[in-house]
């Protein structure tokens, strides 16, 4: 691999060990384009092969696995390319690096190195890193990617694309890779119960490692396991994944929950006077209720963080440096004064895991609670009133 990185790291380094779509080469400058596939022929401007052409070593039958994998949606599309390559790089990543997950304790994610690991681009380019997997893993896992290539080919997904991290926020960004990751899972179960079926399933893989792993785990497999969940609940056909992108939920909340109505964002208005903290730009915006999960459940319990996050109806988290350190303000809004107590007191357990980050709840009103984050001084200053006013 060339030495130029996937800007698509940045919409899903952690992504890429189940199945991840990413940005095409062009558009992102990784991974390289240039090595021609197996039979000679590369993906040019002409469109897709006609067949699978493979570049590299792959002890499974592509072609077979991708007429497979059109059967299961009941379509027939043009072929793709796939390209072996190393992606052990990609299986990291620097979550500390982002001021909310650092001030709240998410840990950076420990992935096996030796699992396969896979990644299509918006063009339908396949890359595929085998690992130390046999054939039935590697088979499973191509079957994953070659379900994105069908959401590519078939237009599934409207907002492919068009997620930009400054306009679009966490809460969304989980939402809508949870439905393409989901959706891909959905389709490799079905795989593997039919054609693989001494293999684990897909679905279970992951939802053991959301189960047993770290908070930065849970950020990687939580899109796959609970998008899964929902289009398990959503339909009952492979064939119907199409319409599992029809009006689609923009939110966690209604992606966990896909069994009660829709709910609206809950309104929240939030303003900021700054003094002795400057308030610098935050790409994650609304973090939603699924992170409210996560980033509770290793210091208060599962149960408590379940229960903590449900009746969620908005947040916005605001980020503030003075020198060369950043503490944060989360604003959340609950839906009842009972949902607000929950949330408050799971968020007090923050301080047991990080003596080096101080952590205070203010209680705005009924609903309202913000969580201030960081250093002592910022957190002992900070205030909030209003609906909502943040002053640092």
């Amino acid at each position: 691999m060339t030495g130029r990185r996937l800007s698509a790291v940045l919409a899903c380094a952690l992504l890429v060990l189940a199945g991840c779509t990413a940005p095409t080469p062009a558009q992102t400058g990784g991974p390289d384009a240039d090595p021609s596939a197996s039979d000679g022929e590369t993906a040019t401007s002409d469109g897709p092969p006609e067949y699978v052409t493979v570049d590299g070593d792959l002890s499974v039958d592509a072609n077979r696995t991708f007429e497979r994998v059109e059967s299961l949606v009941g379509e027939t599309y043009p072929g793709t390319r796939v390209v072996v390559r190393d992606l052990t790089t990609y299986k990291s990543s620097n979550l500390g690096g982002i001021p909310f997950f650092r001030t709240l304790g998410v840990s950076n994610p420990a992935l096996d190195t030796d699992q396969p690991a896979g990644l299509t681009t918006l063009d339908g380019t396949v890359y595929i890193s085998p690992a130390s997997a046999g054939p039935a893993r590697t088979e499973q896992v191509l079957a994953h990617e070659f379900a994105h290539v069908a959401q590519v080919r078939e237009e599934m997904v409207p907002w492919f694309g068009s997620l930009s991290l400054g306009r679009t926020s966490l809460d969304e960004r989980f939402a809508r890779r949870a439905l393409v990751e989901g959706g891909a899972v959905y389709v490799t179960d079905a795989y593997t119960r039919e054609h693989l079926p001494e293999t684990q399933l897909q679905s279970a893989h992951i939802a053991a490692r959301y189960a047993n792993g770290t908070s930065g785990n849970r950020v990687v497999y939580s899109q796959y396991h609970f998008g899964v969940q929902y289009v398990n609940a959503t339909i009952d056909d492979t064939a119907d994944l199409a319409s599992v992108y029809d009006d689609a939920p923009e939110t966690t909340e209604n992606l966990l929950h896909p069994e009660t109505p829709r709910d609206d964002l809950a309104p929240l208005d939030v303003t900021t006077q700054t003094a002795a903290y400057e308030r610098v730009q935050s790409p994650t915006g609304c973090a939603g209720e699924l992170f409210v999960r996560i980033a509770l459940r290793e210091t208060a319990g599962k149960r408590a963080a379940v229960e903590a996050a449900e009746g969620w109806g908005n947040d916005r988290v605001l980020v503030f440096e003075t020198g060369s350190t950043r503490s944060i303000a989360w604003v959340t809004r609950w839906d009842s004064t009972e949902d607000a107590d929950e949330f408050a007191a799971a968020s007090r357990t923050l301080a047991d895991q990080n003596a080096s980050t101080a952590y205070r709840t203010s209680r705005v009103s009924e609903n309202t609670v913000v969580l201030f984050a960081g250093t002592e001084s910022f957190v002992a200053s900070a205030e909030a009133s209003g609906n909502v006013t943040v002053s640092a």
